[in-house]
């Protein structure tokens, strides 16, 4: 029952959150005594504590193993699919081109954040996960992502405001942000953003 439930709902090399499992008629224990015993087998493998994966095997016969970086991706940007989060902060600087400085942790905003701000481990992978503003969700992923760049923009970015709104225009036009995206969701940050929205002169797409 427990392997049909993970085929048919997980790729092969996703990561398996023990929380996420919810089956009718199944306990948590008697979940990780049924995946325990499938560790034990091979027919998954363990990456940590509470996650697991169905391995993928390469050309040679030989199981692929996943990395700190999928897991976090799973676990707090793409849940089962779903959009619960955004790379923010340095990192999303660094990725965007705003600045050439790569963070020694990943920043990652998400809904499953366990605290306000949060240092988390992943294998030898350090992550900075902090709560949103308001709940993400895929509508409205984006916008806040450019929100919380602008935040921050005064510390994260090494660019000059003006070069940082041409790719925070960029940006906005890439997703169609429109400026009623952006006025509905600037309640819920400091007064400083309108300052960083004004030095940057960022524009967004006609609705």
């Amino acid at each position: 029952m427990l392997y049909d439930y993970l085929v048919n709902n997980y790729e092969k090399g996703e990561p398996i959150f023990l929380m996420d499992i919810v089956i009718k008629g199944m306990t948590e224990e008697n979940i990780r005594y049924h995946l325990k015993k499938m560790t034990d087998e091979g027919i998954i493998d363990r990456f940590d504590s509470g996650i697991y994966y169905i391995p993928r095997i390469n050309i040679f016969g030989e199981k692929s193993t996943i990395s700190a970086e999928t897991v976090a991706l799973h676990k707090y940007v793409y849940r089962r699919g779903k959009r619960v989060g955004f790379y923010s902060g340095y990192t999303l600087a660094n990725r965007l081109g705003l600045s050439t400085q790569v963070p020694i942790k990943e920043e990652i905003t998400s809904n499953y954040a366990p605290a306000q701000v949060r240092e988390v481990s992943i294998k030898n992978q350090k992550y900075l996960i902090r709560r949103p503003a308001v709940t993400i969700t895929e509508e409205n992923a984006y916008v806040l992502q450019l929100l919380d760049c602008l935040k921050d923009i005064d510390k994260s970015a090494e660019e000059d405001m003006k070069k940082c709104g041409k790719i925070l225009t960029n940006y906005a036009n890439e997703h169609r942000i429109t400026r009623e995206q952006v006025d509905k969701l600037l309640a819920y940050y400091p007064l400083k953003i309108y300052k960083a929205i004004y030095e940057t002169g960022v524009k967004y797409v006609s609705a």
